[in-house]
């Protein structure tokens, strides 16, 4: 599960904060500065999963919010028990993805089929996210696989 709480302004950031935070305790484990530099507001992100999930995942929507609010708060200042928005989003409830932001695969496919998920097949180049090197299963790994595979064409013709 993704959760994003929306600030009027980055508070951290004024207090020499990155937005970046550990624990290993309660909803929030990881949380990232998610803040877009043009609109001025502050973005923290947590990401709640897999036994942290199953505890948190079945609260309330009042409930996760504020364990949420309340891992953002622990990290960052009382500050954070304030948003101006909050959102979420449950990849359990994805029909495709059924609990992952992003592809896993088994053991050794990568290591004995991985050099072919980027290689040409004719003339057909191939980009997504999860043919990235780098940020695989991410927007920036989108954007890196699409950029790599014009720069193939571009070589090719």
């Amino acid at each position: 599960m993704k959760c994003d709480a929306v600030y009027e302004t980055p508070f951290w950031r004024a207090a020499g904060l990155t937005g970046f935070g550990l624990a290993d305790t309660g909803a929030v484990r990881v949380a990232f500065d998610n803040g877009v530099a043009d609109t001025g507001h502050g973005i923290l992100l947590a990401f709640v999963g897999g036994s942290t999930w199953q505890q948190y995942g079945s609260l309330s929507l009042d409930e996760r919010r504020s364990a949420v609010l309340a891992g953002f708060a622990k990290m960052f200042g009382p500050q954070a028990l304030r948003p101006i928005d909050y959102t979420e989003h449950d990849w359990t409830r994805e029909q495709w993805t059924r609990g992952g932001p992003v592809a896993t695969y088994p053991p050794g496919v990568m290591a004995t089929l991985g050099r072919h998920v980027r290689s040409p097949y004719g003339r057909v180049h191939w980009a997504g996210t999860e043919t990235s090197t780098y940020w695989t299963g991410y927007m920036d790994g989108a954007v890196r696989s699409g950029e790599r595979a014009a720069a193939e064409v571009l070589s090719a013709l």
